[in-house]
């Protein structure tokens, strides 16, 4: 089915794209502007024009922003699309994920927040150079960072295209184009105070969309109470299932202890958040931008699960996918949107333009922290960088994030081969990869003991196995039974009425690539930390004093003491043992 565009729709879609590059080029632009009708020559430290304001903002943004850009940032095309996709087809079990990622904000805001705002540090990897006395720890660091980002920001990039295919005849190479070359545009333009406030306006969008869809499709389905009792009868309301089996596609555990683990990356390990904290005036108001995601994460999570349920609702008798309607899961949202609001001019191009949001929001802040980790812990290494004027630095800053964008988008067209749900990609292959630098950061703040050499080592069997355990179900492709669906009302006599799938489990040694996605991030985590602690007790502990300022806490602190307290006993005994030589 395709939905052709009208004009408001176009309209609204060129809106807010010329809102969001304005936006950017605002940012970007408006302290030169000031300069250059100002009687004043500022001087080199009054300047704003720097490397430090372009990717920190100098600290100098408020709280709100600052949280509505985060939001922005780690709720991308992903979360609208894909999320309701996964409740369709699966039930309402992913909500659960709404009460365990409003947990992640709290535990970044009084953990690393403020570790690595004490500090002062520019990059996340820094504190791993600093804790472990080795750049190559740091580099280590860096390289998952950038290999994790890149793909992640070619997931964002992709995401429009699945629905935008559904609206016109575009191919889906000029989407991924479009929100590759814009979001690089605004972002080379406006740095991070550009990033944070086309954020602050593309979440409202998103929000907006979200909520027109509820409320349009709870009122096609006659209300609040046919939407729970046809979401009912079709088996929806499975959430609370204890099953502790890790095979099972989704279980309460998995989901919850999985998505909680995944979550903290994004509040307290990731470069983006560091950028955030640094963008705040001070650590309280840095904390309380954070803090303020904690009903934020469980509005925008509930928001799209619940889109999901009015999905089904509303194609219970006649599913999309089974009638040829569509062909991916993804475009659930969309094939509403052109089923049920094509009668409301400038809908389409509003749910268009929010998906866009989405995409852009998340797209653009992974560009400026990619930017950040380049230009910092790599490029400032070699003198010539380091000793260049800082108009020159802002200039290398700038290309760094053109040639981010340029990669992003082509990983992007290998991304679009893979064909399954957006949000399952996302947190398959993000969870493999980001588990072995929360790792890093595990052993580093949690276990004084652990040194360098476990590090890498931890590191290098944490990031193995994320890439193997990804990979390997992506070849396999184990199946897991979707909730049943029907086509009973299509008027498809050649299609049947009731779609119930029939699987193989997998036997042998490929069973576990059927292991629940949800646990890739919690596996390749304590995979990373248990081999370095290892390797670390087996080389000795660290070869140096650790400063207790680089401690969170040490898990291993009653151990210490004990060692301590028998060091202490035995140097006593010794010390009485000569007493009683020289004596004789």
């Amino acid at each position: 089915m395709k939905y052709e565009l009208k004009i408001p729709d176009y309209l609204v879609l060129i809106l807010v794209f010329v809102l969001t590059i304005s936006i950017g080029f605002y940012h970007g632009l408006k302290e030169k502007i000031k300069f250059y009708f100002s009687k004043k020559k500022l001087s080199k430290n009054e300047s704003t024009n720097s490397v430090a304001d372009y990717l920190t903002a100098s600290s100098s943004m408020s709280p709100i922003p600052v949280a509505f850009s985060l939001l922005a940032t780690f709720f991308s095309t992903t979360a609208l699309l894909g999320i309701p996709a996964e409740v369709y087809q699966y039930g309402l079990e992913y909500w659960i994920t709404a009460f365990s990622g409003m947990l992640t904000p709290i535990i970044g805001a009084y953990t690393t927040g403020p570790l690595f705002a004490r500090l002062q540090i520019f990059t996340i990897f820094q504190y791993l150079q600093l804790r472990f006395k080795s750049k190559l720890v740091k580099y280590i660091g860096t390289v998952c960072y950038l290999v994790k980002n890149f793909v992640s920001t070619a997931i964002f990039i992709f995401g429009p295209a699945v629905t935008l295919n559904i609206f016109s005849n575009l191919n889906e190479k000029y989407s991924i184009i479009l929100v590759g070359s814009i979001a690089t545009l605004y972002t080379t333009i406006g740095g991070i105070k550009g990033v944070i406030w086309t954020d602050f306006f593309q979440i409202i969008v998103m929000i907006l969309s979200l909520f027109m869809i509820l409320i349009k499709g709870i009122y096609d389905i006659g209300g609040f109470g046919n939407l729970f009792e046809i979401n009912s009868l079709g088996g929806r309301f499975n959430v609370l299932d204890f099953d502790p089996n890790p095979f099972e596609r989704q279980t309460f555990w998995s989901i919850f202890f999985g998505f909680m683990i995944y979550f903290s990356y994004s509040f307290s390990t990731d470069q983006q958040t560091l950028q955030r904290f640094q963008a705040t005036k001070t650590k309280k108001l840095a904390q309380k931008a954070l803090l303020l995601n904690v009903p934020g994460v469980f509005i925008m999570l509930s928001l799209c699960c619940f889109v999901g349920l009015v999905l089904y609702a509303n194609f219970s008798k006649c599913d999309p996918l089974a009638s040829k309607k569509i062909n991916n899961p993804n475009q659930l949202v969309g094939y509403f949107i052109a089923n049920n609001l094509s009668n409301i001019q400038g809908a389409a191009g509003f749910f268009l333009s929010a998906v866009f949001c989405g995409s852009l929001s998340s797209v653009s802040s992974s560009l400026n922290s990619l930017s950040s980790v380049i230009w910092e812990d790599y490029l400032k290494a070699f003198d010539y960088f380091k000793n260049l004027s800082e108009s020159k630095s802002l200039t290398t800053t700038k290309l760094v994030v053109v040639a981010c964008g340029i990669l992003s988008t082509l990983f992007s067209f290998i991304i679009a081969s893979f064909g399954s749900n957006l949000a399952q990609i996302s947190t398959s292959l993000n969870g493999a990869m980001i588990s072995p630098i929360l790792g890093l950061f595990v052993l580093g703040c949690l276990f004084k003991r652990s040194n360098s050499i476990g590090a890498i080592s931890g590191c290098f069997i944490g990031f193995a196995f994320g890439l193997w355990i990804s990979f390997g179900a992506f070849i396999v492709k184990p199946y897991y039974p979707k909730l049943n669906v029907t086509t009973e009302f299509c008027n498809l006599s050649m299609l049947p009425t009731n779609q119930t799938q029939i699987f193989n489990q997998l036997t042998g040694f490929n069973k576990i690539y059927s292991i629940s996605y949800m646990l890739y991030t919690p596996l390749g985590t304590l995979i990373t930390v248990f081999v370095g602690l290892v390797v670390s007790f087996a080389t000795g502990g660290p070869k140096h004093d650790v400063d207790d300022e680089l401690i969170l806490y040490n898990l291993f602190s009653c151990f210490e003491r004990k060692k301590k307290k028998e060091n202490l006993e035995m140097s006593k005994v010794d010390s009485n043992i000569t007493i009683v030589s020289n004596f004789e």
